[in-house]
């Protein structure tokens, strides 16, 4: 029996500090930033924020380098990914974070 399983994922959110804008050897494009999207808990009227980071490559990275500022409003859509390494002292560390494939600017003034 075949299992069905999928990795999208799909966040409007606000976008935080630029992380970084740079160019892979020839010519390849990645932008890293993050994006955080506002929560209330059920007995405040505090707003809260979950932030999340994100990379997006080629195209679409230099499209959000160009026109992506903090407190832009986007919806980013891409998968899941886990990276894990080993740091100098030899502790096991990971990271999670969203490799967009597609962002669509909601609006270009941060709110």
């Amino acid at each position: 029996m075949r299992t069905f399983c999928t990795n999208t994922i799909i966040i409007t959110g606000h976008v935080g500090e630029k992380i970084e804008s740079k160019t892979i050897g020839d010519d390849v494009k990645v932008y890293i930033s993050s994006i955080g999207l506002p929560y209330s808990k059920k007995d405040s009227e505090e707003t809260n924020w979950e932030s999340f980071q994100f990379e997006t490559w080629r195209g679409v990275a230099e499209q959000c380098a160009d026109k992506l500022t903090k407190g832009s409003k986007v919806l980013i859509e891409g998968a899941l990914r886990n990276d894990r390494w080993t740091d100098s002292d030899g502790n096991t560390q990971y990271k999670t974070y969203i490799r967009a494939e597609r962002a669509e600017f909601i609006n270009l003034k941060a709110e």
